[in-house]
């Protein structure tokens, strides 16, 4: 028999959905966090490309031109003309152009790209933990819910346990008819309670639902393992937070790209330097020879319009100092959030101990009532308040474990620490 309970406990847990279950599939399905991962691989692809910029660029052209009518060049006072140019000629070209000098245009565009995808991982690892958190806080609140049906349940039992009991003592006129009416509002007031526990345990599933991105049903959950340890002070853990929050070096590697961005535009103020080859042919000339030729070109330029690569260094500083601004006021709301997380989880570490202590008052005041109603020496309001009591009780140990667990996640999430 005993094989058999145990077998059918394997059975029970193994279907039940498990908490890294459930945050596994919700980086799978989450259709922001597949967007950010997108952002990074086109972040790559970017970088690919401007690598490319180090290589030549490879040409070539092709054309057949056709005059209406031969171009004849004429010799002043002599009667001597000759043929220009064929009416019809084939001309080609094939060549390359190799940058010497950028005047920093190719370093900067890469190091940009660089800093982009670094900054998209960043970004990406930020919005992970923080579905994590969310998925987590769901998960939670699953259970929360699912104890409080359990423990409307258990007071329904109860309380139609003490309604029965009444009805039996008023028809042995022990008690008056109020009692029972008593009794029977009471068991009203907790099927209500027990239909609304019901309706927040399906919301709580909806919620968890819409976060993995599936149908979660009325299925089993194994139970939220987390082992609530001591912080340090709040100093540390601000501390801690700058270090390892990644919103942040978000924020330091867009500042690196704006900066940048602005020595790609300074680069407009250097000459370009490149060699470049070309292999050229043309039977446009019936006197030219060789028809084909091989010509090397060192050359530089330097090319920009008005004031427009000034004012676009201006731009790319204007931007990388508002990004500074935004790094300082996140740094600034971390801070708050980090606060609000520690202060809500001394409240709720003292809350949680009071009602553990308050459960074990309510549940000896309920027995003491219960055994002195049985005995005629307490009235059944006296039996209906001590068991309201104990339900409350129950209710507040519920709700207070898992609100502690909560601030607990809320606050390993806001100092940035992975939470798996």
């Amino acid at each position: 028999m005993k094989k058999i309970i145990l077998s059918l406990l394997i059975f029970y847990f193994a279907k039940a959905l498990t908490l890294d279950e459930a945050i596994d599939t919700a980086l799978k399905n989450n259709k922001e966090l597949s967007s950010y991962r997108q952002q990074i691989e086109t972040a790559k692809l970017q970088l690919q490309a401007d690598k490319s910029l180090y290589f030549p660029t490879l040409y070539t052209n092709v054309s057949e031109k056709i005059y209406a009518k031969t171009p004849i060049t004429g010799i002043p006072n002599f009667p001597v003309s000759f043929k220009q140019s064929n009416k019809e000629y084939l001309s080609f070209n094939v060549g390359f152009n190799q940058p010497i000098y950028t005047g920093g245009f190719t370093e900067s565009k890469i190091e940009v790209s660089k800093y982009n995808l670094k900054a998209s991982e960043y970004l990406y690892k930020e919005k992970e933990n923080q579905l994590k958190a969310d998925v987590i806080k769901a998960y939670i609140d699953v259970f929360i819910t699912s104890s409080l049906v359990e423990v409307y349940k258990k007071e329904l039992q109860a309380v139609e346990s003490i309604y029965k009991q009444a009805e039996g003592f008023f028809q042995a006129g022990l008690i008056t008819k109020v009692d029972v009416l008593q009794s029977k509002v009471r068991l009203a007031e907790v099927k209500r309670n027990l239909q609304e526990a019901q309706g927040n345990y399906k919301i709580a599933l909806s919620r968890l639902s819409q976060l993995l991105g599936e149908e979660i049903k009325d299925e089993n959950f194994q139970p939220v393992n987390i082992e609530v340890k001591d912080l340090p002070d709040l100093d540390t853990l601000v501390e801690t937070a700058y270090k390892n929050r990644k919103i942040l070096d978000f924020y330091k590697e867009s500042i690196n790209q704006a900066e940048k961005i602005a020595d790609i535009e300074k680069s407009a103020f250097f000459p370009k330097v490149f060699v470049q080859g070309d292999y050229i042919y043309t039977n446009q000339s019936p006197y030219l020879y060789p028809k084909g030729n091989f010509l090397l070109t060192v050359g530089a330029s330097i090319e920009f319009q008005g004031k427009i690569p000034y004012y676009k260094v201006l731009q790319a500083k204007s931007n990388a100092q508002k990004i500074r601004y935004d790094l300082q006021d996140t740094k600034e709301k971390i801070k708050l959030e980090i606060k609000t997380a520690y202060e809500n989880y001394i409240t709720a570490k003292e809350n949680y101990k009071v009602a553990l202590e308050s459960l074990d008052y309510a549940k000896e005041y309920f027995e003491m009532v219960k055994q002195q109603y049985e005995n005629q020496l307490a009235t059944n309001t006296d039996l209906l308040n001590a068991e309201s009591s104990l339900t409350r009780a129950m209710e507040s140990k519920e709700i207070n474990y898992y609100n502690l667990i909560k601030s607990y996640i809320d606050i390993k999430k806001a100092i940035g620490e992975d939470l798996r």
